[in-house]
């Protein structure tokens, strides 16, 4: 049986099968939710509970190859070599948790998978070569390779995305986090309500918090108007 706080399970198989992820999980392409052992529908915060932990997981692997590199057990091309490895299946993961599993994805979605991975090895390399030059101090540096693990949040969002639309929801309305501190481009976006889907960028996308993003999505259908008779 899987637990909900088992995220590494979860996400990996996710990657050898399409929408069933074990005797109990499973996800329910008419509702587009996914449901718990238990036959019952998973509630959003659930959810975002798994993806938390995959996150989670990832920045303390990415911190431990990290403090490798600066203790000398490992060099730059391995450490690079290393945190690539790790993102790559995250950011899959967490598109297929969104999307609803891997036959949710089309090749187009997969392209934009990969097209996402390409910006993230290009700040990595950039990262790398100040590592390079010593410009950095160690927790300056596990701090900004944290922000890697938190970018996959953004993938799990953009999954949700392709899901919500194909489930026929054409409204999106971005919703402040009360917990957290927001930036003015966050601020403004929540302030425009609900709007078209794909009107605004998603948390983590166009934003100065970027990957601290702590914002969420709601989507809405559109309602027929009622003619009065």
């Amino acid at each position: 049986m899987l637990s909900l706080p088992d995220v590494s399970s979860f996400a990996e198989t996710i990657l050898s099968i399409e929408t069933r992820f074990d005797a109990e999980w499973s996800y329910d392409p008419i509702s587009g939710r996914y449901r718990g052992e238990n036959g019952r529908f998973l509630s959003q915060k659930a959810i975002e509970a798994l993806i938390d932990g995959r996150v989670n997981k990832l920045s303390a692997q990415l911190k431990d190859f990290t403090t490798r590199l600066i203790d000398g057990s490992i060099t730059v091309n391995q450490w690079q070599g290393s945190v690539r490895e790790a993102l790559k299946p995250a950011h899959i993961q967490a598109t297929m948790v969104g999307a609803g599993g891997k036959a949710a994805l089309s090749q187009a979605d997969y392209g934009r998978i990969g097209q996402k991975l390409r910006g993230e090895y290009a700040y990595l390399q950039k990262f790398a070569s100040t590592l390079l030059a010593d410009g950095m101090s160690a927790p300056m540096a596990l701090a900004r390779v944290g922000l890697y693990a938190e970018s996959v949040r953004s993938s799990w969002w953009e999954g949700t995305a392709i899901r919500q639309q194909r489930q026929g929801y054409s409204l999106m309305q971005r919703i402040l986090d009360s917990q957290a501190q927001h930036c003015q481009d966050c601020l403004d976006y929540s302030a425009r309500g609900i709007v078209p889907l794909g009107s605004l960028p998603l948390p983590g996308q166009r934003c100065a918090c970027r990957a601290r993003c702590r914002c969420s999505v709601r989507y809405l259908r559109q309602q027929a108007p009622v003619v009065q008779v």
